[in-house]
């Protein structure tokens, strides 16, 4: 078997090494991005163009593999899971230049978290998915906070309630085409939980728990704030 390359390499368990190896490599990430957080300031344009290069380094690597390896299966190549589609707004942004697109950014990437806290069919560091797992979520949680010392930038009340209509949006749309390609987009047929739950009440308990996730995402950025205001 290509350990690198092959789909059939075992996923990693959570709150195994792999799992651990993961966190710690955000961590650092992020820590590196931080340190150099007084260096952004004034420089929107190359910010911009940094991450949307890096997002469409992301998408060709993951797009290359299911072509390669799954032959572009659609239960799960599509572009739909959410932290993808936070990637494409990533690339679109240098061309629409939105205060309302970074809300969305900011509120969609919300789930990269839970990607990193419960990692459901991620392959492990070594594989090259997992190259792209480690691009794709903390270019998700990373980008709210350089262009918030970017450009002063913060999440509000009404960006949440904005993107949470977006995101009504875009579950309809997964809703429909996980029928059409019985596919597996945000979740919704294998289950990371709930397994026994009807699917009306779980589709119900998917969008009235995002909402609350937006909320939460909120809140905690507002606590975040004043402790960085304390700092400086």
């Amino acid at each position: 078997m290509n350990w690198f390359w092959n789909e059939a390499v075992p996923y990693i368990e959570v709150g195994g090494v792999a799992h651990i190896i993961y966190i710690i490599m955000l961590f650092i990430i992020f820590g590196i991005i931080y340190r150099q957080r007084y260096r952004f300031a004034g420089r929107l344009k190359g910010v911009y163009i940094v991450f949307a290069l890096l997002g469409i380094m992301h998408q060709l690597m993951i797009t290359s593999w299911y072509i390669f390896e799954t032959g572009y299966d659609l239960t799960n190549a599509l572009p739909l899971h959410i932290c993808r589609v936070v990637v494409w707004f990533i690339i679109l942004q240098p061309f629409i230049k939105s205060v309302w697109l970074t809300d969305a950014i900011f509120f969609f990437g919300l789930f990269a978290y839970g990607s990193f806290a419960l990692p459901i069919a991620i392959h492990p560091p070594f594989h090259f998915v997992g190259w792209t797992f480690v691009l794709l979520h903390s270019m998700n949680i990373i980008y709210p906070f350089v262009i918030h010392w970017t450009t002063g930038w913060i999440p509000t009340f009404k960006g949440a309630l904005q993107t949470f209509g977006l995101f009504l949006i875009y579950f309809a749309v997964i809703f429909i085409v996980n029928g059409w390609v019985d596919g597996n987009y945000f979740y919704l047929n294998d289950r990371p939980f709930l397994h026994d739950m009807a699917d009306m009440p779980y589709t119900i308990l998917n969008a009235v728990g995002t909402f609350g996730i937006f909320m939460l995402g909120l809140l905690l950025s507002k606590l975040l704030l004043k402790f960085e205001k304390r700092n400086y």
